[in-house]
C-alpha cells in the first residue's frame, strides 16, 4: 500500500466513525429530550387532575370545619321564669 492509499483509507474510516458518533449522540439526546418531555407532561396532568382537586377538597373541608366550630349556640334563652313549686304553693293557699 502506498501512503496515498493509507491516507484515503484513513479518511474513509474517520468519516464513517464520525457519522456513527453523530447518529449515536443524536439518538441518545433525543431519548433524553423525549423522557424529559414526557415527565413534564405527566407532571402537569398529575397536577391538574390530582393535586388541584385534592387541595380544593381539603380547603373546602377546612372551611366547613371552621363554620361548624364557630356556629353560635341558639339553645340559650334569656328571660324570666317561675319555679313551678312556688306557683303551686301560692295557688294552694
Amino acid at each position: 500500500m502506498e501512503n496515498n492509499e493509507i491516507m484515503n483509507n484513513n479518511e474513509e474510516v474517520i468519516e464513517t466513525t464520525t457519522e456513527e458518533i453523530v447518529k449515536a449522540a443524536s439518538n441518545g439526546g433525543m431519548k433524553k429530550a423525549t423522557t424529559i418531555g414526557l415527565a413534564m407532561i405527566a407532571g402537569a396532568l398529575t397536577y391538574k387532575f390530582v393535586v388541584v382537586p385534592a387541595a380544593a377538597k381539603f380547603k373546602n373541608w377546612r372551611e366547613n370545619r371552621k363554620m361548624v366550630v364557630t356556629q353560635p349556640k341558639d339553645d340559650i334563652v334569656d328571660g324570666e321564669f317561675m319555679d313551678l313549686d312556688e306557683e303551686t304553693e301560692e295557688d294552694s293557699e
